[in-house]
């Protein structure tokens, strides 16, 4: 039997081929631990480089956006008028300091900058020194002043200029500021935008304050390098569950590169130069000056068109107060706020709203800044935010003002930067009268509502709108405009922009221009002029109704016609004076020129809010007109002055013509058949207006005092009819306005009315508008221009001249003479009301 083979080599050589082996596997081995050695190392240098790189490019962009952020801020400030006080003034110290801490000044003990405005009340002495921001050169264009008040504290006696020793009687306080145009800070390119900023430092931000947004927003602030690691880490690990970018783990000073340097992009490449950016402030800011720069730029919310910048104005905003008066359940609610502000200012999200609060309060026990005790405290404190913008709060009422501004200083100073160019704009609004103007019209409105509703008609409330425009007669500064009912709803200004028909509103420029030319030299047409109220057709078969459809079916005197508003009569006195002699006159006044044709005396031409109020104060200026000014000067950032702004007037119609048209629109309110009578009310204020309605889809009314000229105009901006007067939509809107002012302006409703030379008065038989005889039933005292009254005596009651024993303006006729046999007569003046003749 053959023997097996034995395999070759033996268990030695087998051995040494195993180590073999393994000695070239050791060795890839450590080849390859090399490599990744090296591999490692240069991604350690590389990666230190491109940290490098990118810190330094950081560093770089950092560096050109501080020299931008360093020098000083030049945003455009657009100011209301300064308040204006008067020796003998009723006014008390309260009202004055409340104005004063809206423009942000402070009791002088707590002035921490000399350009902080200052006051300080001691006893009957109030004392109020400026900030050097209202210093022109080597003036201040608002003097320190002392105003010593009566011991009642209840009306001011004196005015002491204290800058140069000396009484005045009168003084002007700096005005409020209304908005500010600019750019986002530190980004040049970005659009203009305009909103409200208080700029604050961090000295000003009370502690509490501080804590709850260290609390929310980043509780390592005051220890980190500018990013914190774990927070990064842990919003990375909820990023990669979720699949998408939904958690930032930024810090406060991430936050403030983000609001100033890149935008809200969600990615990881903008999170990266967001980090980088963020160690490059750290290194050149302090922590106090990051968090000050932070609070003045986070987003706050949005009202009446304008957004909110900052804890230092949502503070006022919101809370009506200073940043430093914050109280410590105020300021959790302002740190709950950062993220959602739209949110937690829904009126139906207040029980969010004071949860998160007070979810903040107890983070701030656990955190050991507050104790349980001030934490509990606090939580029993309302909730004190005021959900929505209230009625006359000057910076939220003033978008419409502030865009008819802009327009106005685009045409001043064009090619202008207001977002840069640190220009100081004061305008011609009076803070008193705007807010007065906001109440009457959100009232007014919402009444508005009711009385749709009531004629069961399918219109969802706050879709009827609504416009008020105030201006001054005398200088045509415009003092109050609002110009709808809603500037976050709707942006179109109704004063400026709406051309609508002014029905009736239109006829004492009618009127005027029959009183300025008449169609007759032997026979002029004068207040006494008498028309029959009938139906009537005019030329081109033009037969226009009065409204409703009613007549008088008797002579009617011009005075009466206009008092009544009555179509009919306007249209006949049209004819007799001449289509293109009223075009003309309504052309001077300022409104577009209307179509020569039978409906220019019915206000079937367009005009706008603004445009009626400038033309109105023709009655009151003595015939001539004042043109609107929104803007009194414009100054540099230094305080030059560059522009200074007077209102142009222009002479339409005599004195004489103007003031007996205004008499008749007096009428309209006292005579208990004026078309406006309900303000009657008012009293003794000499006030003068007019109503008008047009196609039913526009409700006017036009209110006069010795100084002021304001036009409400209500309807739908669709034509929609509106189906009210004048009368019943826009006067009472008119009314409630003049109230407010008889309380917060009343030298504006003081004075008279001025009465010019040429003026006469004659007693008139208003049936046949003639002389009066004493055998006349009915007398009225009826104005005249001197050398065109009425000569011939009344035909219908002939007897002896009345005229003979004519009262004077201010007394009653005395009774018949003794023999004559007369029926009763009541003598009249204008406005007063009398019997329709027989």
């Amino acid at each position: 039997m053959a023997m097996a083979k034995k395999p070759k080599g033996t268990g030695k050589q087998r051995k040494k081929k195993r180590a073999s082996v393994g000695r070239r596997r050791r060795s890839i081995g450590r080849a390859l631990g090399v490599l990744a050695l090296r591999i490692i190392i240069l991604g350690i240098i590389g990666l230190a480089g491109l940290s490098a790189y990118f810190y330094v490019q950081a560093s770089s962009e950092l560096e050109q956006w501080l020299q931008g952020v360093n020098r000083p801020v030049n945003p455009s400030n657009i100011y209301a008028a300064p308040m204006v006080l008067r020796v003998g003034e009723r006014i008390a110290p309260e009202h004055i300091i409340d104005y004063l801490r809206r423009a942000s000044y402070v009791e002088l003990d707590e002035r921490r900058k000399r350009d902080e405005g200052a006051y300080r009340l001691s006893g009957r002495e109030l004392d109020i020194i400026p900030g050097r921001t209202t210093v022109a050169g080597e003036r201040r264009r608002f003097p320190s002043v002392r105003i010593r008040f009566d011991r009642r504290k209840r009306r001011i006696e004196q005015i002491i200029d204290v800058d140069h020793q000396q009484p005045v009687e009168q003084c002007q306080l700096e005005p409020l500021l209304i908005s500010t145009i600019t750019r986002p800070i530190g980004r040049p390119a970005a659009r203009v935008e305009r909103g409200i900023r208080y700029p604050i430092t961090y000295h000003q931000i009370p502690p509490h304050l501080v804590n709850a947004v260290v609390a929310v927003e980043d509780r390592a602030f005051f220890e980190h390098t500018g990013i914190n690691p774990l927070a990064i880490l842990r919003a990375l690990w909820h990023n990669l569950r979720r699949g998408e970018t939904v958690e930032g783990g930024s810090t406060i000073t991430q936050q403030l590169v983000k609001n100033i340097l890149l935008g809200s992009e969600r990615s990881y490449r903008r999170k990266l130069r967001e980090a980088f950016l963020a160690l490059a402030l750290e290194r050149r800011l302090t922590k106090e000056e990051i968090f000050a720069r932070y609070a003045n730029t986070i987003y706050m919310g949005y009202r009446g068109g304008l957004s909110i910048y900052g804890l230092g104005a949502a503070a006022r905003e919101y809370f009506n107060k200073d940043i430093s008066q914050i109280e410590l359940h105020e300021a959790a609610l302002l740190a709950a706020m950062i993220h959602r502000p739209s949110y937690y200012l829904r009126e139906e999200h207040r029980r969010e709203a004071l949860g998160r609060r007070n979810d903040i309060l107890d983070t701030m026990v656990r955190l050991g800044m507050i104790t349980r005790q001030e934490a509990e405290k606090a939580k029993r404190a309302p909730l004190g935010l005021h959900f929505r913008p209230r009625p006359g709060d000057v910076s939220i009422d003033t978008p419409y003002f502030v865009d008819y501004v802009q327009e106005a200083i685009a045409r001043l100073l064009p090619g202008a930067d207001l977002a840069d160019g640190g220009y100081r704009i004061y305008t011609t609004l009076d803070v008193d009268v705007q807010r007065a103007a906001a109440i009457a019209v959100a009232e007014g409105l919402a009444v508005v509502d009711r009385l749709l509703r009531q004629r069961h008609r399918s219109i969802p409330p706050g879709t009827v709108q609504g416009a008020l425009v105030a201006i001054d007669a005398h200088s045509g500064h415009i003092l109050a405009m609002v110009g709808g009912r809603s500037y976050s709803q709707s942006q179109f200004n109704r004063v400026t922009d709406a051309y609508r028909q002014p029905g009736s509103a239109i006829k004492p420029f009618v009127y005027a221009a029959a009183l300025s030319s008449g169609f007759h030299q032997e026979h002029p047409i004068t207040l006494a002029t008498t028309y029959v109220d009938e139906p009537r057709t005019f030329e081109d078969g033009y037969a226009p109704e009065n409204f409703g459809g009613k007549y008088l079916e008797r002579p009617v005197t011009v005075r009466e016609a206009l008092t009544r508003s009555l179509n009919v009569v306007t249209m006949a006195l049209a004819e007799d004076t001449g289509y293109g002699q009223i075009a003309g006159l309504i052309g001077r006044c300022g409104l577009p020129k209307p179509p020569v044709n039978p409906s220019i005396a019915l206000g079937t031409a367009e005009v706008t809010p603004l445009e009626l109020a400038s033309a109105y104060t023709v009655f009151v200026q003595g015939g001539e007109r004042s043109e609107p000014v929104a803007i009194q000067w414009i100054t540099n950032e230094h305080g030059r002055l560059l522009r200074r702004l007077n209102g142009e007037r222009h002479r339409v119609v005599s004195p004489q013509v103007a003031y007996l048209v205004l008499s008749v629109l007096q009428d309209v309110i006292r005579a208990p058949y004026g078309t406006a009578h309900a303000a009657a009310q008012l009293g003794d204020i000499p006030i003068a207006g007019k109503t008008g309605t047009s196609q039913r889809s526009d409700a006017w009314f036009v209110g006069l005092t010795p100084s002021l000229v304001t036009v409400v105009w209500v309807g739908f901006d669709d034509n929609t009819p509106l189906h009210l007067t004048g009368s019943r939509a826009a006067l009472p809107i008119w009314i409630s306005f003049m109230r407010r002012l008889e309380r917060s302006r009343p030298d504006l409703l003081a004075g008279e009315f001025e009465l010019p030379d040429g003026i006469i008065e004659r007693p008139i038989d208003p049936t046949t508008g003639m002389l009066a005889t004493i055998r006349c039933p009915q007398v009225r005292l009826e104005l005249f221009m001197e050398g065109r009254e009425v000569t011939e005596f009344c035909r219908l009651h002939p007897g002896p001249p009345l005229e003979q024993q004519a009262p004077s303006v201010e007394g009653e006729p005395p009774p018949p003479r003794p023999g004559h046999r007369t029926r009763p007569r009541r003598v009249t003046r204008p406005g007063e009301s009398s019997p329709s003749p027989s």
